[in-house]
Parts: structure tokens; sequence; C-alpha cells
């Protein structure tokens, strides 16, 4: 008998009818039309101009959202991150540097958002390759950590547990893929969600040591948030999450002293979490919002000073922006997207300027916003 596989990513590819915006589904039926009227042998009224072109027709491919220079960029940076694999199948920071639990995750992350899977894609060895890895350090790992090792730039900036965070998020992307390995899988995210959970505070974050503690309180409440949708029982408070987040928030936009890089990851965990639980008009996220709308229309330093925390954080409010739509999404994407494409190394990486400093960490962050609209990871749906 022979067995059809269809993967997640591929139904997932099929099902975003209520999130993506008009003009892309408008665009769809423009291209349909066309494609009619071209076997009909009837030149089509497609708006070209006197040169026969059509208006930004050397920039757009298929619809608003994804352009022919962020697409070719996107390209450029996974040939870099795929120079950074190691023997051990894990990716090091740089390459050639060793492998680093965190920026494999985030490199994993990246080529899921572009299709490849452990089973489709042109690059689905390097997905099983990641997620050999992340198999083999979770089998090792101590009690309450996935590595004994501590003072990693992830740990110092995001938190001691900035490592799991990571892991748990890419093993509940990439679950559900008919892998031989879903036992091994399963059971790994069994045991991060555990770790996870348990390490949440009482107020609802998960530890304050780290220069940005906010981002880490953030990812530890996506990954678990990843791992819920991927169907495990997660013994944590998202709740409480939010609820500290907003009143941090509450108190630092007080703060008008604070520099820019401050104002951004802050801003940005709160707005992913606010969002997601049902409190986007709430005043507090509102503001959040339109004050880093503001600060990156208003100055390029974001980009051209960005350490991986700003990389990260356009990842995340990119992704809250996805699933909202609207005005929201149509006025952010093109300008942290083009954005980000006015600072790309000519190597395809991108360059953390403070912090992590990674160009693989921050390199994969901006895989994972150029390919948001693709709508490939089950958390984008969430």
């Amino acid at each position: 008998m022979t067995r059809t596989v269809i993967s997640r990513r591929a139904l997932l590819a099929a099902s975003p009818v209520a999130l993506a915006p008009l003009s892309y589904w408008t665009a769809r039926l423009v291209n349909a039309a066309q494609d009619r009227a071209a076997e009909d042998g009837v030149a089509p009224n497609d708006g070209a101009n006197a040169d026969g072109a059509k208006p930004g027709a050397a920039s757009v491919v298929g619809n608003d959202e994804i352009t022919a220079a962020s697409k070719a960029a996107a390209k450029r940076a996974t040939d870099f991150l795929l120079r950074t694999f190691n023997n051990d199948d894990g990716c090091g920071s740089d390459v050639r540097h060793p492998s680093d639990i965190g920026c494999t995750a985030m490199v994993g992350l990246a080529l899921l958002s572009q299709g490849h899977t452990v089973i489709e894609g042109e690059l689905y060895k390097r997905v099983n390759r990641v997620l050999r890895y992340m198999l083999r350090t979770v089998a090792a790992m101590p009690g309450n950590n996935i590595t004994s090792q501590f003072g990693t730039q992830l740990q110092n900036k995001i938190g001691v547990q900035a490592h799991t965070f990571f892991a748990t998020l890419f093993l509940s992307q990439v679950i559900g893929e008919d892998s031989d390995e879903e036992k091994r899988v399963r059971h790994a995210l069994t045991r991060l969600v555990r770790v996870i959970a348990q390490q949440q505070t009482a107020d609802g974050h998960w530890g304050q040591e780290s220069w940005a503690p906010m981002l880490g309180t953030v990812m530890g409440w996506v990954s678990l948030r990843g791992a819920h949708y991927a169907g495990f029982r997660v013994q944590a408070s998202a709740e409480k999450t939010a609820a500290h987040i907003a009143k941090s928030m509450t108190t630092e936009l007080g703060r008008n002293q604070q520099s820019w890089m401050h104002q951004l990851y802050k801003n940005a965990t709160g707005v992913r979490v606010l969002y997601a639980v049902g409190k986007d008009e709430q005043p507090i996220a509102r503001q959040a919002f339109e004050n880093v709308l503001k600060l990156i229309k208003g100055s390029d330093s974001p980009f051209s000073q960005a350490g991986g925390e700003e990389f990260l954080s356009f990842h995340l409010i990119t992704e809250t922006m996805l699933q909202k739509g609207g005005v929201d999404w149509t006025t952010w994407y093109p300008l942290v997207r083009d954005k980000l494409l006015s600072v790309q190394n000519s190597d395809g990486s991108w360059t953390g300027h403070h912090c992590i400093t990674s160009r693989t960490f921050c390199t994969a962050a901006a895989v994972l916003v150029l390919s948001a609209p693709n709508r490939f990871l089950p958390i984008s749906q969430q």
C-alpha cells in the first residue's frame, strides 16, 4: 500500500485564510485571472505602463509581503547559516565557533519558517541534523537546565534558561512532522516543559538576573505556548506572566530617560504577550506598539546599531502583527522588512553590534522576520 504523507507545514500553508491580509488574496485572484487570460490567448489589462512593465514588478513576487529583494536576502542569509553547522550537527554562534544550543535552535526555526522540515524541502537534512543535536542535548541535560554551561551571551542577556527556551520552541514547532524520532521528540519536550514550568516564579517571570529579563520572560512564555498548542500540558500561569509584564510596562514606559535599546525590547515583549492574550486594545499595549513604531519610523539606529535583543524583538512583534493583521500588520511589516534589508552584510549575515553579537543568532532572527508571511511556523497561527 502506498503511504501518502502530508506534513503539518503543508496544512498550515493551506490554512491562513483568516490571517492573510486582503491584499494577499486580491493579488492571488488577480494572478489567477491573468493565468486564465494567458491560457485563452488574451492579453490582460494588468496595469502595465507604456514600456510594458508593471509598477513595482521589479520588486514584488506574488504579493506585497515577500519581495524579490527580501526573498534574495533570505536566500543569502540561509547560505550563511548553513556555514555555521559543525560536525556534531549543532551550529556555532558564528562560522567555525563551537556549537551553541540557542543558536542551533534559532537556525532550525529559520529553516522551518521557509518550509524546510524533517521530511520535505531542499534542506530537510539540515533540519534533521538540528533535531538530532537537540535530542542528544536534552538526553544529556542536567536536572533543571538544558545545559550546565553558564555565562553564554544568550544567558547573560536573556536569562539562565535561555537555551532551554529556544530548544523547547524549536521542538514544539517540529513535532508532528511524521519524523522517525517522534517519540523521542515528545519525551524531550515533556522534560523541557516541566523544567520551564517549575522555574517560573510566583510573580510569573523567569528571573531578573539578566540584562534583559523581560525578554527571558517572554521567551519562557512563547516556548510554553508553543508546547501547549502542540498538545502538551503546561503547569505554568500565562495570566501571571501577562500581569507581570503589564505591571513592568506601566513602570518602564514612564521612564523617558531610558535608551532606545531598553525601550524597544521592553515594548516588544509587552506587545507579544498582551496582544496574544486578548489585551491588545488596552492603553498600555497600544502605547507600547505605537512607541516602537515611532522609534523605527524616526530612526535607523534600531537597525544599524542592533544587537541580538533587537533582532529578536523585531521577530516577536512581527509574529504578533502577522496574527493580528489589518492596518497594524500592513504598517509594521514593510517598514521593518525593508530596514532589515538595508543593514544586511555582503556575506548574507546580520551582525549584532552590542550584547548579543552572534551573527548566527541575529541572522536567524532576521530570516524569521523575512519569512513570516509564509506562515509556515505553527506558532504563527497561535
